[in-house]
């Protein structure tokens, strides 16, 4: 088996069994796991939105499409679908999202503070939309997150980490 490390903004569709490893902070982590085909695929996004997408003529590939969670789920979703897998047969697990930069004293939120929420709120509109079935999910929190995605099997090992924003900073720039 392969060990996949998967860094920030990155994206990996295993089609031989593969352990890839990633360290979450704001940033989430999308699986996507068809148990026939025993092939998964795995996206690292640090941004919501960029705007690059699908039209009816194809699906334009960015420059960006791993750092942001909207591009990255439209690609891997559609890997999957032009190989022809049902989209009720994907089973799908979200990851990250932590709050990990504090909010001002003030106690306004700043909506650039809280990337997470914004992440996971991306994510969970996407899934909404495609009308995906979300099977597991653990996001939010104050806490960072190192997951290991089985491609071969969908299984997730995850471990929650507390750390500061500058040792989680590190950590993502290291994985």
């Amino acid at each position: 088996m392969d060990l996949i490390r998967l860094d920030p903004g990155e994206l990996f569709i295993g089609t031989s069994p593969a352990a890839v490893h990633t360290v979450l902070g704001s940033c989430v982590s999308i699986t996507f796991y068809h148990s026939r085909l025993r092939q998964g695929a795995i996206c690292h996004g640090r941004k919501p939105h960029h705007v690059c997408g699908r039209s009816g003529a194809g699906l334009k590939i960015c420059r960006e499409l791993g750092d942001h969670v909207q591009c990255s789920l439209e690609f891997m979703l559609s890997w999957f679908d032009h190989r022809g897998v049902p989209r009720q047969e994907l089973e799908v697990k979200l990851f990250g999202g932590g709050m990990m930069f504090a909010t001002p004293a003030s106690g306004v939120e700043n909506p650039m503070l809280n990337m997470g929420r914004r992440n996971i709120d991306t994510a969970m509109e996407f899934i909404r939309v495609k009308r995906l079935h979300l099977t597991a999910s653990d996001v939010g929190g104050p806490w960072a997150r190192q997951i290991v995605f089985y491609t071969d099997s969908g299984e997730i090992k995850l471990k929650r980490i507390r750390k500061s924003a500058q040792e989680l900073e590190r950590l993502e720039n290291l994985s």
